[in-house]
């Protein structure tokens, strides 16, 4: 099982980026349950402890949110930093776990976060049965999340096929 925080995953995403600009919280929010997605397929289990919840702009990890909010992007290239050590915040993540983070990088990096919000409202996304079935700010279900990009995955398969 996972015992990578949403913190650890999104400092993953900001030690990839070639900018020293700030970075917006919605994306790092969409990234990490982007992949979370994907390592609930590809290996099987969650890749953040944590559940996302259904705010109304999209998944959100709350520790996520409210660690950005208390302490903000403190560390080289604006990563996230323990604020008890100032050390940044890492994951030892397996070697197919970094894959699929950069594999989400790649992909759904460029695309932005008013785009990855707009993707994670499509009908039919974990969010919204999770915040149209059980209401603002319900926890994703990880079997919606699962059957969600299992349906992305066979549909990729088929426009490659």
């Amino acid at each position: 099982m996972p015992d990578h925080s949403a913190v650890a995953i999104a400092n993953e995403f900001l030690r990839r980026r070639d900018s020293a600009e700030w970075p917006r919280q919605m994306l790092l929010q969409k990234l990490a349950h982007i992949a979370n997605g994907w390592n609930l397929v590809i290996n099987g289990y969650p890749l953040i402890a944590e559940t996302a919840e259904a705010w109304d702009n999209g998944p959100v990890y709350r520790s996520l949110w409210d660690h950005i909010r208390d302490h903000g992007y403190r560390g080289p290239a604006r990563t996230l930093t323990d604020p008890d050590t100032g050390d940044v915040v890492t994951a030892a993540l397996t070697p197919s776990e970094r894959d699929i983070i950069d594999h989400v990088w790649r992909k759904y990096g460029p695309m932005g976060a008013a785009r990855l919000s707009q993707m994670t409202h499509e009908l039919g996304t974990p969010w919204t049965k999770a915040y149209f079935e059980r209401g603002r700010n319900a926890p994703l279900d990880n079997d919606d999340i699962r059957s969600h990009y299992t349906e992305l995955a066979l549909a990729g398969r088929r426009a490659a096929g």
